[in-house]
């Protein structure tokens, strides 16, 4: 599950559009929003692509966003 907060943060900072960092993952801008608000999943190819664009390199700072873990 994705952590939409921090996700929403990082992009802000980032000043890229979300427009930019759908084409760089290669999905639509509407899949993006979906996927930040974990509708759909993301595939590992648009994880890689967003964190590269949004310079997350730290796996913990990746699974973080990515792996949000939701108690039940």
């Amino acid at each position: 599950m994705v952590d939409t907060e921090a996700l929403e943060k990082i992009i802000t900072e980032s000043g890229k559009t979300k427009t930019h960092l759908a084409a760089k993952a290669g999905i639509t801008i509407q899949a993006l929003r979906l996927k930040m608000i974990n509708k759909f999943e993301f595939k590992p190819s648009e994880i890689d692509a967003l964190c590269d664009e949004l310079s997350i390199t730290r796996l913990s700072d990746k699974e973080k966003i990515f792996n949000k873990k939701v108690d039940k």
